[in-house]
Protein backbone atom coordinates (compact mmCIF):
# COMPACT_ATOMS: atom_id res chain seq x y z
CA UNK A 1 0.00 0.00 0.00
CA UNK A 2 2.80 2.50 0.75
CA UNK A 3 4.62 1.55 -2.20
CA UNK A 4 1.36 2.21 -4.34
CA UNK A 5 1.04 5.48 -2.64
CA UNK A 6 4.54 6.85 -3.45
CA UNK A 7 4.15 5.59 -7.01
CA UNK A 8 0.83 7.23 -7.10
CA UNK A 9 2.48 10.93 -5.91
CA UNK A 10 5.36 10.65 -8.42
CA UNK A 11 3.27 9.51 -11.52
CA UNK A 12 1.18 12.57 -10.29
CA UNK A 13 4.18 14.79 -9.81
CA UNK A 14 5.35 13.71 -13.10
CA UNK A 15 2.07 14.63 -14.89
CA UNK A 16 2.52 17.79 -13.73
CA UNK A 17 5.70 18.38 -14.43
CA UNK A 18 4.83 17.36 -18.10
CA UNK A 19 1.99 19.59 -18.40
CA UNK A 20 4.68 22.16 -16.99
CA UNK A 21 6.64 21.85 -19.34
CA UNK A 22 4.50 21.61 -22.46
CA UNK A 23 2.64 24.90 -21.03
CA UNK A 24 6.32 26.33 -21.00
CA UNK A 25 7.27 25.17 -24.70
CA UNK A 26 3.71 27.09 -25.93
CA UNK A 27 4.38 30.44 -24.31
CA UNK A 28 7.94 30.47 -25.31
CA UNK A 29 6.22 29.84 -29.48
CA UNK A 30 4.26 32.72 -28.68
CA UNK A 31 6.49 34.64 -27.32
CA UNK A 32 9.07 34.40 -30.28
CA UNK A 33 6.18 34.78 -32.64
CA UNK A 34 4.93 37.69 -31.34
CA UNK A 35 8.00 39.57 -31.17
CA UNK A 36 9.37 38.32 -34.59
CA UNK A 37 6.20 38.24 -36.93
CA UNK A 38 3.97 40.34 -34.88
CA UNK A 39 6.91 42.92 -33.77
CA UNK A 40 5.07 43.32 -30.49
CA UNK A 41 6.07 40.96 -28.09
CA UNK A 42 3.61 39.62 -25.64
CA UNK A 43 4.50 41.09 -22.27
CA UNK A 44 3.13 38.31 -19.70
CA UNK A 45 5.10 35.50 -21.53
CA UNK A 46 8.49 36.77 -19.41
CA UNK A 47 7.30 36.35 -16.21
CA UNK A 48 4.82 33.68 -16.39
CA UNK A 49 7.97 31.75 -18.12
CA UNK A 50 10.06 32.63 -15.01
CA UNK A 51 7.25 31.97 -12.46
CA UNK A 52 6.32 28.41 -14.05
CA UNK A 53 9.88 27.72 -14.22
CA UNK A 54 10.21 27.80 -10.75
CA UNK A 55 7.37 25.30 -9.87
CA UNK A 56 8.43 22.85 -12.42
CA UNK A 57 12.37 23.00 -10.82
CA UNK A 58 10.95 22.80 -7.62
CA UNK A 59 8.52 19.73 -8.07
CA UNK A 60 10.97 18.23 -9.87
CA UNK A 61 13.41 18.64 -7.00
CA UNK A 62 10.29 16.68 -4.97
CA UNK A 63 10.24 14.29 -7.67
CA UNK A 64 14.05 13.18 -7.67
CA UNK A 65 14.02 12.94 -3.86
CA UNK A 66 11.25 10.54 -4.50
CA UNK A 67 12.05 8.21 -7.08
CA UNK A 68 15.62 8.46 -5.53
CA UNK A 69 17.46 9.91 -8.50
CA UNK A 70 18.88 12.85 -7.20
CA UNK A 71 22.51 13.39 -7.46
CA UNK A 72 24.17 11.80 -4.41
CA UNK A 73 27.78 9.88 -3.43
CA UNK A 74 27.23 6.51 -2.91
CA UNK A 75 30.41 5.72 -2.25
CA UNK A 76 30.25 5.21 1.05
CA UNK A 77 27.30 3.11 1.19
CA UNK A 78 28.13 0.45 -1.25
CA UNK A 79 31.51 -0.02 0.61
CA UNK A 80 29.96 -1.84 3.43
CA UNK A 81 27.51 -4.77 4.44
CA UNK A 82 23.41 -4.48 3.98
CA UNK A 83 22.50 -3.21 7.37
CA UNK A 84 25.14 -0.54 6.96
CA UNK A 85 23.66 0.32 3.31
CA UNK A 86 19.80 0.24 5.03
CA UNK A 87 21.49 2.49 7.83
CA UNK A 88 23.18 4.81 5.96
CA UNK A 89 19.75 5.07 2.95
CA UNK A 90 17.79 5.69 6.19
CA UNK A 91 20.13 8.47 7.84
CA UNK A 92 20.09 10.22 4.30
CA UNK A 93 16.31 10.36 4.42
CA UNK A 94 16.47 11.64 7.80
CA UNK A 95 18.74 14.37 6.75
CA UNK A 96 16.46 14.94 3.83
CA UNK A 97 13.29 15.70 5.93
CA UNK A 98 15.53 17.76 8.37
CA UNK A 99 16.50 19.90 5.84
CA UNK A 100 13.56 20.00 3.96
CA UNK A 101 11.34 20.82 7.36
CA UNK A 102 13.42 23.49 8.68
CA UNK A 103 14.81 25.55 5.38
CA UNK A 104 12.93 24.67 2.93
CA UNK A 105 9.52 24.42 4.73
CA UNK A 106 9.40 26.79 7.72
CA UNK A 107 11.57 29.50 6.05
CA UNK A 108 9.73 29.12 2.69
CA UNK A 109 6.35 29.17 4.25
CA UNK A 110 7.74 32.40 6.28
CA UNK A 111 9.14 33.98 2.50
CA UNK A 112 5.96 33.03 1.19
CA UNK A 113 3.61 34.84 3.95
CA UNK A 114 5.63 37.94 4.08
CA UNK A 115 5.47 38.18 -0.02
CA UNK A 116 1.76 38.21 -0.47
CA UNK A 117 1.33 41.78 -0.23
CA UNK A 118 4.03 42.10 -2.99
CA UNK A 119 3.02 42.29 -6.47
CA UNK A 120 4.34 41.02 -9.71
CA UNK A 121 5.01 44.11 -11.90
CA UNK A 122 3.11 42.69 -15.36
CA UNK A 123 0.42 40.10 -13.95
CA UNK A 124 0.01 41.82 -10.69
CA UNK A 125 0.07 38.44 -9.50
CA UNK A 126 0.87 37.90 -5.34
CA UNK A 127 4.46 36.84 -5.10
CA UNK A 128 3.81 35.02 -2.41
CA UNK A 129 2.44 32.89 -4.70
CA UNK A 130 5.38 32.30 -6.24
CA UNK A 131 7.40 31.47 -3.20
CA UNK A 132 4.60 28.89 -2.60
CA UNK A 133 6.35 26.64 -4.59
CA UNK A 134 9.51 25.72 -1.68
CA UNK A 135 7.05 24.93 1.13
CA UNK A 136 4.84 22.87 -1.47
CA UNK A 137 7.87 21.18 -2.35
CA UNK A 138 9.28 20.79 0.94
CA UNK A 139 6.06 19.16 2.13
CA UNK A 140 6.21 16.46 -0.84
CA UNK A 141 10.05 15.66 -0.03
CA UNK A 142 9.63 15.16 3.33
CA UNK A 143 6.87 12.91 2.80
CA UNK A 144 8.40 11.33 -0.04
CA UNK A 145 11.81 10.79 2.32
CA UNK A 146 9.27 9.12 5.06
CA UNK A 147 8.01 6.55 2.55
CA UNK A 148 11.13 6.07 1.56
CA UNK A 149 12.59 5.58 5.17
CA UNK A 150 9.91 3.08 5.97
CA UNK A 151 9.78 1.15 2.73
CA UNK A 152 13.80 0.40 3.38
CA UNK A 153 13.24 -0.39 6.80
CA UNK A 154 10.52 -2.86 6.34
CA UNK A 155 12.95 -4.23 3.32
CA UNK A 156 10.11 -3.20 0.24
CA UNK A 157 12.58 -1.02 -1.20
CA UNK A 158 16.45 -1.67 -1.72
CA UNK A 159 18.94 0.95 0.09
CA UNK A 160 20.71 1.29 -2.71
CA UNK A 161 20.22 1.51 -6.42
CA UNK A 162 22.36 -1.01 -8.32
CA UNK A 163 25.07 -0.02 -10.44
CA UNK A 164 24.82 -0.23 -13.46
CA UNK A 165 28.93 1.10 -15.69
CA UNK A 166 28.51 2.55 -18.62
CA UNK A 167 31.23 2.58 -21.62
Amino acid sequence: MLQSLKHGIERLLLVIISITLCCMVVLMLWQVFTRYVLATPALFTEETLRFTMIWMALLGAAYCFGSRKHLSLDLLVFLGPMWWRKGLAMLNGIISIAFASFTMLIGGWGASMSAMAQLSPIMQVPMGMVYLAVPVSAGLIILLQALNIVLIGLGQLAPVEDVQETV
